[in-house]
């Protein structure tokens, strides 16, 4: 199965080599060992490009994370995604929109201890 059959709208962080190489070839299925931060509407999606986060971590990670595509920042990147989400967080004025900057933050902070990439999956 594609990844964004499987993760559409969503975060993915593999937990391990064979996670991330299934992703890589984008042949994955509910087996797939990773960690998945899902953005669960387009209300929260929409509140995210608001706060400029996808321009944020595009700006600080050389990405193209845009709508209705996939983008990989790299374990040496991911670093710089904690900083774009900390640029943004004190601008969300909605506690769901806040929470899901903490998960973000948090499975950042994850991947860069394990030094593992994120894919966005938009």
């Amino acid at each position: 199965m594609q990844n964004s059959e499987l993760y559409r709208r969503g975060i993915v962080c593999p937990l391990d080599e064979v996670a991330e190489e299934r992703l890589r070839r984008n042949d994955v299925d509910s087996a797939t060992h990773v960690r998945l931060l899902a953005i669960p509407d387009n209300l929260m999606f929409t509140a995210l490009c608001q706060l400029k986060l996808f321009d944020q971590i595009n700006a600080r990670c050389g990405t193209l994370i845009d709508d209705y595509e996939e983008e990989w920042v790299e374990a040496s990147g991911v670093a710089a995604v904690v900083a774009a989400v900390d640029a943004v967080a004190d601008a969300a004025s909605d506690s769901r929109v806040a929470a899901l900057l903490l998960a973000l933050r948090s499975l950042a902070h994850e991947a860069e201890a394990s030094s593992r990439p994120l894919l966005f999956i938009l």
